[in-house]
């Protein structure tokens, strides 16, 4: 699921709304998928670090159209945990800050079907295509300990265990085993690439808005040095 803030656009929607959550631990389940290429996570609009969950909607899926004659709507879920889905009651559309009642929800192939208040007809099934599905950040399902939602990585400040500036966490890449975790230098140049895994991933604390690394040393790096 993406993480929006109350009252942000919707062509500015930050991420490209997948719930993952990030933590320092190798049974990390990631559930945030990258947005457009080319732009890191920092450059899109979104909630700062510390925001709280009750004022955070986190997207789950993207209106598809209609399906049948009573006003389903198909759904293309952005979320790895779907059948979390089946708890909630209550949903946002787009921007829009009023709560509409999620009727029902149901598996359907890859994809989902929903029936939201106030849609009883194809006609307003499909006209809604292409708007996004969010659910309040409390009514997502709990974190596990050590997990955190990506937004509330994205901005923090990188120190190393002697408390030294290594810059600012900027990005996310997926990329097999352990995701990497970017970090732009406040000197500039080449981004420090940390594996999000507990060798390298000592604290994670987005209240006080750091993030404590143990910066890899890659063979090139020591025989340059």
């Amino acid at each position: 699921m993406s993480e929006d803030e109350p009252g942000s656009t919707e062509k500015s929607a930050p991420f490209t709304s997948r719930p993952k959550r990030v933590s320092a631990r190798p049974t990390a389940n990631l559930r945030q998928r990258k947005p457009a290429v080319g732009k890191k996570l920092i450059e899109t609009k979104g909630p700062q670090p510390d925001t709280s969950l009750d004022n955070v909607r986190l997207s789950v899926g993207r209106l598809a159209g209609s399906h049948g004659v009573t006003g389903e709507i198909k759904l293309r879920l952005l979320t790895d945990t779907p059948e979390h889905l089946q708890t909630i009651t209550q949903v946002y559309l787009g921007d829009d800050p009023t709560p509409l009642k999620l009727l029902a929800y149901r598996p359907h192939g890859e994809h989902a079907l929903i029936r939201l208040e106030g849609v009883t007809t194809p006609e307003r099934a499909k006209a809604m295509g292409g708007l996004t599905l969010k659910i309040a950040g409390s009514d997502a399902r709990p974190l596990a300990e050590g997990e955190y939602f990506l937004f509330q990585l994205i901005g923090l400040r990188a120190l190393d265990e002697a408390g030294h500036e290594l810059g600012t966490l900027t990005d996310l890449m997926e990329t097999g085993a352990h995701d990497v975790l970017v970090i732009e230098r406040p000197e500039g140049g080449e981004d420090l690439l940390v594996p999000n895994h507990p060798q390298f991933v000592m604290e994670v604390a987005p209240e006080r808005g750091v993030i404590v690394m143990r910066p890899p040393v890659y063979p090139d790096a020591v025989e340059s040095t």
